[in-house]
């Protein structure tokens, strides 16, 4: 029989309890490990289910304006210079000195149609003028003679002659050589009488005088210069226009308009009229050029030289529409809103001004004209107007 001594029985008991710690310790673990997992049962079975949102894409808000198939009538613009239509450079036509000039002869001095504006010493060619008529009465006094004589002759003849008398008998030589130095004196008196008419020199035309090269005193000959003169009321302006506009210029109609310049701290204008179209471009600009006629305003005609601006109407154009230059897209395309959706349209360009172009295309009852700018627009794309959604 086997013995166990004390110190055996107290490390078998403290085993046992050990061991009995142990399990009581690993049933709480296991009980606190159940707790949490129903607890965690519980909180997953009564959790508050979240609601679910429906994201919608947004429908864009776009700005548009009704299309409206129009007659467009062009408003062509140009510029040019006032310019006379009558200049003359005066020339002296007799040899002789200046012994008198007019005190309008002066750059800017104003001469009415006729009036004298240089005088030129005309003695010799009066002296020259009484001879002429001095050797035209004698030439008649001869032609006269003559005559008597041929009628003379002529009577003798028929007293005494047989036949017909003879062309020398009846003096017809005779007299037919005085006739033509009578005429050749008249052709003189009426040389030398222009000679003595020409020694005041005149202005054609009323206006103005651009300069003025003659002075008393100074020696003329045929051809020397004496003023420059320009009509200050007869004045007209060439248009240059590009070869795109100048198709819309018609050469048979004459539209009124207005030219227009700032003078005086103030923008005047003047009633214009389309007068004729040049039948050639310039090669240089490649532009074609009218010619307006001007007319005074209230405070008369506008000074040459001035340059004005023009504006008047061109060619209708049928079946168009006038559309903001930012609504065109690359080189001839643009957009619409077409039953609520985007839809792409090419033009046909016809017109342009600094702000708007006008067209021509496809367009459907009903269209709109986008002028949102959208960054990359898609055909069919769903828009809105931005007034239905109060933006």
């Amino acid at each position: 029989m086997t013995e166990f001594s004390d110190e055996d029985v107290v490390g078998e008991e403290r085993h046992r309890r050990e061991a009995i710690r142990a399990v009581f310790s690993f049933l709480i673990a296991l009980v606190v490990i159940v707790l949490c997992f129903l607890f965690g049962v519980m909180m997953f079975l009564n959790r508050e289910k979240p609601e679910t949102v429906v994201t919608e894409r947004p429908i864009p808000a776009v700005r548009t304006q009704a299309i409206e198939v129009r007659q467009v009538i062009p408003e062509l613009e140009s510029e040019g210079v006032i310019e006379s239509r009558r200049e003359v450079k005066l020339a002296a036509q007799v040899s002789g000195r200046v012994e008198w000039i007019s005190d309008q002869l002066i750059a800017g001095g104003r001469v009415a149609e006729g009036e004298v504006l240089v005088r030129i010493e005309s003695e010799d060619l009066r002296a020259r003028l009484a001879a002429a008529e001095s050797a035209l009465a004698d030439a008649g006094l001869s032609l006269e003679t003559e005559q008597a004589r041929g009628e003379q002759a002529r009577r003798d003849w028929e007293k005494l002659g047989r036949g017909e008398p003879s062309a020398l008998t009846l003096r017809e030589p005779q007299i037919a050589s005085a006739r033509e130095k009578v005429a050749s004196a008249t052709a003189e008196v009426e040389r030398a009488g222009r000679d003595v008419e020409r020694t005041e020199i005149r202005a054609p035309f009323g206006g103005r005088v651009r300069s003025g090269s003659a002075e008393v005193g100074a020696i003329l000959s045929p051809g020397s210069a004496v003023a420059e003169l320009y009509a200050d009321a007869d004045l007209e302006v060439t248009l240059a226009f590009p070869l795109r506009d100048f198709g819309f210029i018609e050469s048979g109609e004459h539209p009124k308009f207005e030219v227009s310049s700032m003078l005086g701290g103030d923008r005047q204008t003047w009633p214009a009229q389309l007068v004729r179209v040049s039948g050639e471009v310039d090669r240089t600009t490649l532009t074609g050029q009218a010619v307006a006629k001007v007319e005074a305003n209230e405070g008369g005609y506008p000074p040459v030289g001035l340059f004005v601006d023009a504006k008047f109407p061109g060619k209708p154009i049928e079946g168009a529409v006038e559309v903001p230059r930012s609504t065109i897209r690359g080189l001839d395309e643009i957009w619409v809103v077409r039953e609520g959706r985007l839809a792409r349209l090419r033009v046909e360009e016809l017109w342009t001004t600094r702000d708007t172009v006008v067209v021509r295309a496809d367009f459907e009852p009903g269209d709109r004209l986008l002028l949102t700018r959208m960054s990359t627009p898609v055909e069919g794309t769903e828009v809105r107007e931005a007034e239905e959604a109060g933006e």
